[in-house]
């Protein structure tokens, strides 16, 4: 089971001189999520990464071939730091997946959208995995399984977006973005439910 302390677990390695051979690809993740914890996934650029690591822009390029990498790179650490239960409740288990995908997420503004571009490797895959399994220990039929899964992920990715994109910004929602996220989990467990 992957745990929420995967990302907090990278070390904090800020390296003003490195010699070729010295940087290896946990290094790299650790450093490009600290980036886009300070600034979102758009102040994720190679030359961002290479001031985090105290290299040339030019070495960097022999660690990753360009900004898309780096985005899926920051995707799969993210997704990686999920809770992913194995046993309990099947509402339980999606609301320990839902709420510790938002907190993973929420760390990186934007974090959102990119991953719902990125192919699904890895870590993805073991999160759709599990929302698949979920769904069928919900006792949704064969047939809406597919959407339904489709309907929690949106949900997840989508609440996040949203709160991201209202953050700082004048609104006359009253509900704290905790509970409007619970009350959503709520009204999509009742429906599974009723399939």
């Amino acid at each position: 089971m992957l745990n929420d302390s995967t990302i907090d677990s990278q070390p904090d390695i800020r390296v003003k001189s490195l010699r070729y051979g010295e940087l290896d690809r946990s290094v790299v993740v650790a450093a490009a999520v600290r980036v886009a914890e300070r600034g979102g996934v758009r102040s994720v650029t190679v030359r961002a990464l290479a001031t985090e690591l105290g290299l040339s822009t030019t070495a960097m390029y022999r660690y990753v071939d360009g900004k898309a990498e780096l985005l899926n790179l920051i995707a799969e650490a993210t997704l990686a730091s999920v809770e992913l239960p194995e046993s309990g409740p099947w509402q339980q288990r999606i609301r320990v997946v839902a709420n510790s995908a938002r907190k993973a997420m929420l760390r990186i503004d934007g974090i959102a959208d990119v991953l719902q571009t990125q192919p699904a490797k890895g870590a993805a895959r073991q999160v759709d995995a599990l929302m698949q399994q979920l769904v069928v220990d919900a006792g949704v039929p064969p047939a809406r399984r597919e959407s339904a899964r489709m309907l929690l992920m949106i949900f997840i990715l989508g609440s996040v977006s949203f709160e991201q994109a209202l953050d700082g910004l004048p609104h006359q929602l009253t509900e704290s973005p905790e509970s409007r996220f619970e009350q959503g989990l709520d009204v999509l467990i009742a429906g599974l439910c009723a399939t």
